[in-house]
């Protein structure tokens, strides 16, 4: 199982900017070496994100089955959707929302969209910045949540959203989930402490962790070994490997905007950082 968009981008502080209308699903590169009856070659193939949904995220299960979130509605105030299509098939399954209250995610800066990640027996798990109306708050000045929810357990429904956000506050960049098999949820984002300093320089990568397939998380804890600062408006995406490795990618701010991987050999108990590549700039 793997996310098909694992790469930081950037686009800055846009407020007025908004998503393009036409949502293409150009991503899907289906590997055939995923079962044992797949193909021998890799099979490429190109579609349309349905229903006219936009920023498409997506992740191909052992059997072949395609899960796919995608949004829609006003990009400071919309919906997630979820969606699925067996291997074989042509259509996609009726679409199921996934946050419990409407409005409640947003599209704005494609760096804030809906992440999906699979789990112990396919469970369905996905995260995404909260908007303007979300609920429940977070504390601080800044009270955007980083939401979580997952598909329940009859396969029909997602449960009521919740906010990871317990000690922190100020999210910016797009959160990230990972999941294995073993019913370990990691969610991710960067953000400051409440009543701590502010600015870029002091933003730091945290980390909930559930180990009951989501159904708790621990309270949020920094896992970055050196003050490296994190890009406010920078994306980051994180790893789950069958050996109880975590990885996180993410962009730094302090001196340069440098990418930096942080490996957890420990299933997210500590971490050791390297820079993925050294990026002298100032924006």
């Amino acid at each position: 199982m793997k996310d098909f968009d694992v790469t930081p981008a950037c686009l800055g502080h846009c407020p007025s900017w908004r998503p393009p209308a036409i949502g293409l699903l150009a991503f899907l590169a289906l590997w055939a070496g995923a079962t044992a009856t797949a193909r021998a070659d890799p099979k490429v193939t190109v579609l349309k994100t349905p229903n006219g949904g936009i920023q498409p995220q997506a992740v191909v299960d052992a059997n072949g089955t395609l899960h796919l979130i995608y949004f829609k509605g006003d990009a400071g105030a919309g919906d997630l959707f979820y969606v699925r299509r067996d291997a074989g098939q042509e259509r996609f399954s009726p679409p199921i929302r996934v946050n419990s209250q409407a409005g409640s995610a947003i599209a704005t800066g494609t760096v804030r969209g809906g992440q999906i990640a699979l789990g112990k027996g396919g469970r369905v798990h996905v995260a995404w910045n909260g908007s303007d109306k979300a609920l429940p708050r977070s504390r601080g000045e800044y009270t955007s949540p980083m939401l979580y929810s997952r598909l329940g357990d009859a396969g029909t429904t997602f449960e009521d959203q919740r906010n990871l956000m317990q000690t922190t506050t100020g999210l910016d960049g797009g959160g990230t989930i990972a999941a294995v098999q073993e019913g370990n949820v990691y969610v991710a984002w960067h953000a400051v402490k409440v009543g701590g300093p502010t600015g870029e320089d002091n933003r730091q990568v945290w980390l909930a962790v559930s180990s009951d397939e989501g159904k708790t998380f621990g309270k949020e804890v920094p896992v970055n070994p050196k003050p490296t600062g994190v890009c406010g408006c920078c994306s980051m995406r994180a790893f789950a490997d069958r050996k109880g490795s975590l990885y996180l990618l993410y962009r730094s701010a302090k001196d340069s905007r440098d990418i930096y991987l942080l490996t957890s050999r420990e299933q997210g108990k500590s971490f050791q950082g390297i820079v993925a590549h050294a990026w002298k700039i100032a924006t």
